[in-house]
């Protein structure tokens, strides 16, 4: 009787909490993303603030487990150096906080208040180095701070096609409809800032993506995943080792004759932000991918907290190949 008791109890606990998930991701967001600046980036950081306590990631409620809390942890503790416990317990609560407020941006990008938010680029005048250009450019950058932002402000500020890849994961039947409406909606309200780029997941194929590179538009991509099954792969030297990472992106550079660069996007303070790229080279010169993922490195190392990917490092294998390799060395991208 104790433990029929204690079942349902914990079945009608889990069911408030999947609905009080939905009625965040339905309700609470889009109304902050209405209010003024100031008073919409403070509420983000108490929900960010509230995920970080909870250990609730949109991911984690979709499979029923803080899976994503303890991989970030456990993805903190493999970066270099020697921070303590109690270190790596702040970085979580601030990659928790990070993420709520990329919600919000994207809440505000998809109410079309980009006009609201300002964005200096560092180097200044590095954004023409992106427009018109002769050939293709790939454009990688990590799940750190505001890099969704980025998109939009290299797109405003070039005039040029923007595009960006995705994944059809945020539409996995286990994940809250009201979680996959926002992607959708995220997706689609960045568009409208593209300038007739678009927002493809990866699953429709690799197709559209080289004809992007081929008619010489930019191509944003997320360069610190895991190897997709039966992906391209390479190995580069990223946060004190050699690692092998997705691949694909370099391939399809190098396959289209495309240039390769990096950046990151910072958040300054309520809709103040700062973009930085990194210098932009061919995609055959491996130089070129060792020094993004240098650039990449250093901004992690110096704030681990604004890396809201530190889950994927325990995916990420160090790897047994000689420094410096960085060619796609498997798969069929």
């Amino acid at each position: 009787m104790k433990a029929m008791f204690l079942r349902f109890s914990r079945e009608a606990l889990w069911h408030l909490v999947r609905l009080a998930h939905r009625a965040d991701f339905a309700w609470f967001l889009p109304f902050i993303a209405r209010l003024p600046l100031p008073l919409a980036y403070a509420l983000a950081g108490l929900r960010g603030r509230f995920n970080a306590a909870t250990g609730r990631d949109w991911r984690s409620l979709a499979l029923g487990s803080r899976h994503i809390q303890r991989q970030s942890l456990a993805g903190y503790a493999l970066l270099p150096g020697s921070a303590s416990a109690e270190e790596r317990v702040q970085w979580c609560k601030r990659r928790f906080e990070t993420e709520a407020r990329d919600e919000l941006e994207a809440r505000l990008v998809a109410a079309k208040r980009l006009n609201e938010l300002s964005c200096e680029f560092v180097p200044a005048g590095v954004e023409k180095l992106c427009a018109s250009r002769p050939r293709g450019l790939v454009l990688l950058t990590p799940h750190f701070d505001s890099f969704y932002l980025g998109i939009a402000f290299l797109a405003q500020a070039t005039g040029t096609r923007v595009n960006s890849m995705s994944s059809a994961v945020t539409q996995d039947p286990r994940v809250d409809r009201m979680v996959s409406q926002h992607f959708d909606r995220k997706y689609r309200g960045l568009e409208q800032y593209l300038n007739g780029g678009q927002v493809l997941d990866i699953e429709v194929g690799l197709r559209p993506f080289y004809r992007m590179l081929e008619d010489h538009e930019t191509l944003v991509v997320l360069g610190d995943a895991p190897v997709l099954p039966n992906g391209a792969s390479m190995t580069v030297d990223f946060l004190g080792t050699q690692r092998v990472m997705a691949g694909g992106a370099l391939r399809m550079a190098q396959r289209t004759n495309s240039d390769l660069g990096g950046y990151v996007c910072r958040y300054l303070g309520p809709g103040r932000y700062a973009l930085e790229m990194c210098p932009i080279g061919p995609a055959n010169d491996p130089e070129t991918v060792a020094r993004i993922y240098r650039f990449f490195s250093d901004r992690i190392l110096a704030q681990p907290g604004l890396w809201w990917a530190a889950d994927l490092l325990p995916n990420l294998p160090p790897a047994t190949t000689a420094p410096g390799h960085a060619a796609p060395t498997s798969g069929s991208v």
